[in-house]
């Protein structure tokens, strides 16, 4: 049984859509894939019905932001700040080598944050947009 280590993992991102780049000082991510449960039951019934609905997600992404942070990195970072935004910047999350979450995206906060004596760390959360394709 193989099992996967967190500092196998990385992201991928570009805000045009069409070819991610490696965002570095990558420290964590995360991704909730949730699908809505539609009920149909119907008058009469004992006992409710479900059905799945449309499956969506959302996530962040924590970094470590140095001074040697690179444009990707920084692009990443401001994306946040995009006034018109369609939703089509192409996210990737790598589990492992070849093995990952691919996605269009929407990019809701950033967080800044900085404490005396630790390299300033930086959260950005995002939500999907349309297909979410695993490839893990």
């Amino acid at each position: 049984m193989a099992f996967y280590k967190g500092e196998q993992g990385s992201v991928k991102f570009d805000d045009g859509g069409s070819s991610p780049a490696a965002i570095a000082s990558t420290t964590s991510w995360s991704l909730t894939i949730d699908k809505d449960a539609l009920e149909t039951s119907a008058m009469g019934d004992s006992f409710k019905g479900h059905i799945g609905g449309m499956p969506g997600g959302s996530g962040s992404i924590e970094l470590l932001y140095t001074g040697t942070s690179g444009d990707e990195t920084n692009a990443f970072i401001e994306y946040v700040n995009a006034a018109t935004d369609a939703g089509t910047a192409a996210f990737e999350l790598y589990t492992e080598g070849s093995k990952k979450i691919t996605f269009d995206g929407v990019m809701t906060s950033t967080e800044y944050g900085a404490t005396i004596g630790e390299i300033q760390k930086v959260t950005c959360s995002f939500v999907t947009n349309g297909a979410i394709t695993l490839s893990i």
